[in-house]
């Protein structure tokens, strides 16, 4: 093989002592440089997919790969920036605090929802068990006691039983704000479904705690109110009212019947009409 300086040589001379006196004066640092500069420069093959402009194995560089190299070290040189490195880590610290500050803002919400929503749940079964126990105690008044003065003086109007029907409409309003309401009104139409299976359908309702919170204040409520009444007939007629009122806590309808029962049995009859007589008459 020719040593390439000494082929340099013999090209610029033509001859062996032309290149013998060349030789001294490149160095032998020059050498590698001059035999690069005429060694064949042969071009990396490429390899591009298939499915574009270009086959696998092409030899040839896409179009603007040549500026690719230099566009890169342009943008590379123009991140490296010290103010655009200041910029974009003001604008990262800008964006970690907007994130921070929009993820507490949500859990906040989502905390503050969670809360109202419990202390909602809280309230109903604060109302029901209201509405179950503090009725109890004029219940007693009644049965035990139909003729005493406290007992006239707490059920001559409508008051306890008003009280009463304000927790059950507490109970309503506050089902009503909450998403799942009181149950989901499609299955409170099927108990009304003749064609269909009612009795299913209510026992699919008592699923829902803000439905029997309702119905359950709902039947006391109307419970008391009967059990007044009986009461206040018996004592309009002279008629033992104790043992109907009894039963008409406990069970409610009975008791009215029960109370017909013990008119019939003393003879008093059933109760004439409540209707003014100059409407009856008109």
């Amino acid at each position: 093989t020719t040593d390439p300086t000494e082929t340099m040589a013999r090209r610029l001379g033509g001859g062996a002592s032309a290149a013998a006196a060349i030789l001294p004066l490149l160095s032998a640092a020059t050498v590698p440089t001059a035999a690069a500069a005429f060694s064949p420069v042969v071009p990396p093959v490429r390899r591009v997919p298939s499915t574009g402009p270009y086959r696998w194995g092409a030899t040839s560089p896409p179009f603007g790969a040549s500026s690719s190299s230099s566009s890169s070290s342009s943008t590379l040189s123009a991140l490296l920036d010290p103010a655009v490195m200041e910029s974009m880590s003001s604008l990262s610290s800008a964006m970690t605090t907007m994130t921070t500050t929009t993820s507490s803002s949500v859990a906040a919400e989502g905390l503050s929802a969670a809360s109202e929503a419990a202390a909602s749940v809280d309230s109903i079964k604060a109302a029901f068990s209201v509405a179950t126990f503090l009725p109890q105690p004029f219940w007693l008044f009644l049965i035990l006691a139909p003729k005493w003065d406290a007992t006239k003086k707490l059920f001559g109007g409508l008051e306890v039983v008003t009280l009463f029907s304000l927790v059950h409409l507490f109970i309503v309003l506050t089902s009503i704000l909450q998403p799942t309401g009181t149950a989901p009104i499609a299955e409170f139409n099927d108990v009304f479904d003749p064609s269909g299976d009612p009795q299913s359908a209510m026992i699919n309702m008592m699923r829902y705690p803000n439905f029997v919170s309702e119905e359950w204040s709902h039947v006391l409520t109307w419970d008391l109110f009967v059990g007044r009444w009986i009461w206040l007939d018996g004592l309009k007629r002279g008629i033992f009212t104790s043992h109907s009122v009894l039963l008409c806590n406990l069970i409610g309808p009975p008791g009215l019947l029960l109370h017909w029962a013990t008119c019939w049995v003393t003879g008093k009859g059933m109760t004439p009409s409540e209707v003014p007589e100059e409407e009856v008459e008109g």
